[in-house]
């Protein structure tokens, strides 16, 4: 009668075998949990809609970081203020980048590059008065043309967000200060930087310049 043969295995095989059946076990129960905590999408109720962010350039104007500031965490009570506060926010940044530009010391048109045009504020593109102003060949009327239709238009909006954000009569009077302020502030800045001096409008003269001490000067006829 004959006999079956037997077979060992070594005993350092099978706790090897047991070692790899316990990590893997560890690391499909730890994926199975990533991966069940990953499925919960259900939306947070809390989230809203946050309204325009303000650009980094327009804390270099403290009366319009201050304006726009006063509106963000409110609510607004009609349809039309969302609309209102953002074109407000590109205004009051087009003003904070134009003076950023036209004040800086690389004399270049940087801030005001990328704001779009408005039609309800803008007679042409910002960045386009930013060159203007920076070559010095800007005339005067065109500019005040320009910051005066920024400033009606601002008021205009102003007292609109007012009544759509039910601000008091107290606050209304002082928002208002601000930004009027703030047009004041850039009408006279812009005297010393966007226009050019008698003495540098010579070189684009077609008759070159005579300073006014020659006009009573004769022709010399004598001989030495």
């Amino acid at each position: 009668m004959s006999s079956r043969p037997s077979f060992s295995v070594p005993l350092g095989t099978v706790a090897t075998n047991s070692i790899i059946a316990v990590v893997g076990a560890v690391l499909a129960t730890t994926v199975a949990a990533f991966v069940w905590s990953q499925s919960d999408t259900t939306p947070i109720m809390s989230e809203g809609f946050g309204g325009p962010a303000a650009p980094d350039y327009l804390r270099t104007t403290s009366e319009l970081a201050e304006l726009i500031a006063f509106f963000t965490d409110r609510e607004d009570t009609t349809e039309e203020g969302p609309d209102d506060l953002r074109e407000m926010t590109l205004l009051c940044s087009k003003l904070s980048a134009f003076k950023k530009d036209i004040v800086g010391v690389a004399r270049v048109v940087n801030a005001t590059a990328s704001l779009p045009y408005a039609t309800a504020h803008d007679i042409e593109p910002v960045a386009e008065t930013t060159a203007r102003c920076l070559s010095k060949t800007i005339p005067e009327r065109d500019l005040n043309l320009i910051i005066d239709k920024w400033g009606s238009r601002g008021e205009i909006l102003l007292r609109r967000l007012c009544t759509e954000y039910e601000i008091s009569p107290n606050d209304n009077t002082r928002l208002l200060g601000l930004f009027q302020k703030s047009i004041n502030d850039l009408a006279s800045l812009v005297k010393g930087q966007c226009f050019a001096s008698p003495m540098e409008e010579q070189g684009r003269a077609l008759g070159g310049y005579e300073s006014p001490a020659l006009k009573d000067l004769a022709t010399y006829k004598g001989y030495f």
